[in-house]
């Protein structure tokens, strides 16, 4: 050391390298135990069952961590604990925020409630009154079509409708998302007025979703659907056919089979996690993207539908959402007055001519 006691830049690189060789032994000796326990199960017959085999994996991470952590040298083991701590306590402030967090959303929930019960009730009205008459001078009462108007235009939604579903979905009164008191997770309703198709008054549709305050990618816990009560020969997701089938003696018989139906109603009956071990690759991949569009046509209810329905009954949503996505710069292909009405004229992309000028001649080479 020399005048202030500062230590020579060789004298830190010493101390550098010191602690990157104690690194290195660390991990080498970590590495020579895994081998060691490596070549141990090698030896030894697996009779524990699938269960038993993920436990043992977890216990088998936990202590490689903690070897890491013992097989350094103390004044870096010491260090790595400082660092595990703080850590912790970060959770600990964070598990505190998702608390907090939660209580705020079911406030403003509790304050968008009276405005929902509105919107339902100018929606579902059956008192006409004197401004609710058609061109014909036919009475009207609320908003026919709402929902199911709303829902064509999120395509995400929209591919699951069938023509059959539309006269059926004219029979919704409302929908509502109801977030868990704990804001991990959330139930969609559907209420419908009494109609030929099925019993029930609401449909539902409940997601659990352990991050859902989180901006991961989420992490479904649980979905559970609902079993609808379809009357007779209405129900739009089957359908019963017979068939006439010829055994081996010649003898023909009939037989009932029932057919699955595309239809929107199929979201309501979730899909169903076959056990891992009558998976194949190609099948997990299936089952992870039923699960994926699953939760997209949910969130699109929660998002977009409950919170801004007449928008997306009117059509704004859909300008809104495209001017969004040009403010954001992230279309490099349309200019961003190609939604303004007076900038396409007569239905037609291209601007119009100026005027006095000639149009330019179509030369074909």
């Amino acid at each position: 050391m020399h005048g202030n006691d500062q230590p020579e830049f060789n004298e830190i690189e010493v101390l550098t390298q010191e602690a990157q060789d104690a690194l290195a032994r660390a991990t080498a000796a970590d590495v020579e135990e895994d081998d060691d326990d490596s070549e141990d199960d090698d030896d030894e017959e697996d009779d524990d069952d699938d269960d038993d085999d993920d436990d043992d994996d977890d216990d088998d991470d936990d202590d490689d961590d903690e070897d890491f952590v013992a097989n350094l040298p103390p004044f870096l083991r010491h260090r790595v604990e400082k660092l595990k701590d703080l850590d912790k306590e970060r959770d600990a402030i964070r598990d505190g925020y998702l608390k907090e967090r939660a209580v705020l959303e079911n406030k403003f929930a509790d304050l968008y409630k009276p405005l929902y019960e509105q919107r339902r009730s100018i929606i579902s009205s059956t008192n006409v009154v004197e401004d609710q008459t058609d061109d014909y001078g036919e009475e009207i009462a609320g908003v026919p079509g709402f929902w199911t108007g709303a829902m064509e235009n999120i395509e995400t939604i929209e591919e699951l409708i069938t023509e059959r579903d539309n006269e059926c979905l004219g029979y919704l009164e409302d929908i509502r998302c109801n977030e868990f008191e704990d804001c991990l997770g959330f139930t969609l309703e559907f209420e419908f007025k009494v109609n030929p198709f099925f019993k029930n008054k609401v449909l539902t549709k409940k997601y659990d979703v352990p991050n859902l305050l989180i901006d991961d990618e989420p992490i479904l816990k649980n979905v559970i659907g609902c079993d609808i009560e379809w009357k007779d020969d209405n129900c739009l997701t089957h359908r019963s056919i017979t068939k006439k089938q010829r055994n081996k003696k010649g003898q023909i018989r009939h037989v009932n089979k029932r057919e699955k139906l595309e239809s929107f109603f199929h979201f309501f009956c979730p899909p169903k996690l076959p056990s891992m071990d009558e998976m194949d690759e190609e099948q997990a991949d299936a089952i992870e993207e039923a699960f994926d569009h699953d939760y997209d046509v949910a969130q699109s209810f929660r998002k977009y539908i409950v919170p801004k329905g007449v928008l997306w009954f009117t059509g704004e949503a859909m300008t809104s959402e495209l001017e969004g996505i040009y403010e954001n710069g992230e279309s490099l292909l349309l200019p961003k007055d190609f939604l303004n009405t007076e900038a396409v004229p007569d239905g037609s992309p291209f601007p119009k001519p100026v005027e006095g000028s000639e149009e330019p001649e179509c030369k074909q080479s």
